[in-house]
């Protein structure tokens, strides 16, 4: 497993579960983009904050593989953002630049099983699905247009709303990665119907970042960011987060997926993937495996 991928993953579950900690709200982030920029305050930050700030990946770990990479030996003082991130930053796509389509068709219809009427996307190809019983759950990867990324969609069985946050809790990386290993991912012909929302979320992640151990670069009097301005008091005052995504029949592609279809049989089983109740959601880069986003979708807003 790559240390950078699995450091970013931990911390996506990480600040995943601590979002939806104690509610049932929907819950969106891009857990690369806080992890970058906390790793450019890193770079000036000395001493205990330092500290602190590295702590953050023994819950997180969003630099879990920084001591093997390049810092193995070196004081904290002296901590600097490892090269192997850095290229990992430039190897992914540019999010805020470039506009990405599930391959769905536009054949649509409304449902009232998830609070109010929920216009849905349909679908009936291949794809790449699994169920998990230890979390009894299905797992399903769609492809969005030219394979770049994907979306993998956890969906729970439907008895019991709280199993989803059975399901969160239980949810670590590494049975992220082996639940979803291709040798466990079946290609199967199957009956995807997906709601249409909007997910905008704005978060002060100060409360967040301090319950994982980094205090004192929020507090003046403690906060030592001496390796880029040797004023007196400087901190971080706050740390905001805010993520969009929006699935409707606007942002998709009537479009078959790639690879072989499956010829339809009489006798052929047709799995189907009916997702109008709560499910969690995590848009992966194809190539390196790491998660550029993830949520929680309980609710149309």
């Amino acid at each position: 497993m790559d240390a950078l991928s699995e450091a970013n993953g931990t911390f996506a579950l990480t600040l995943l579960k601590k979002l939806g900690e104690d509610n049932s709200n929907n819950v969106f982030i891009s857990p690369l983009s806080i992890s970058s920029a906390l790793a450019m305050v890193l770079v000036g930050a000395r001493g205990n904050t330092a500290a602190q700030m590295c702590q953050v990946r023994s819950g997180g770990r969003f630099w879990a593989a920084a001591d093997a990479l390049s810092l193995a030996g070196e004081p904290v003082s002296a901590i600097r953002i490892p090269e192997a991130l850095l290229h990992r930053l430039a190897s992914l796509p540019r999010l805020t630049c470039t506009q990405y389509l599930l391959r769905t068709t536009d054949r649509l219809f409304g449902e009232k099983n998830m609070q109010k009427p929920v216009p849905m996307m349909y679908n009936w190809s291949t794809f790449k699905i699994t169920c998990i019983a230890e979390i009894c759950s299905q797992i399903l990867v769609l492809p969005y247009v030219g394979q770049e990324l994907n979306m993998v969609v956890v969906l729970p069985n439907p008895e019991i709303f709280y199993l989803l946050l059975q399901v969160e809790k239980a949810l670590t990386y590494e049975k992220f990665v082996a639940w979803t290993k291709p040798d466990v991912l079946a290609e199967e012909e199957v009956k995807v119907f997906l709601p249409w929302f909007t997910l905008e979320e704005c978060y002060d992640m100060e409360c967040v970042l301090r319950s994982l151990g980094m205090t004192d670069a929020f507090e003046a009097a403690q906060a030592d960011f001496s390796g880029m301005s040797c004023q007196r008091g400087l901190h971080l005052s706050k740390v905001v987060h805010k993520s969009f995504l929006e699935v409707t029949e606007k942002g998709t592609e009537a479009a078959a997926t790639s690879g072989s279809r499956i010829r339809r049989r009489s006798l052929s089983v047709v799995h189907q993937f009916y997702a109008e109740r709560p499910f969690l959601f995590f848009i992966q880069h194809g190539k390196t495996g790491a998660i550029l986003f993830c949520g929680r979708f309980c609710s149309p807003c």
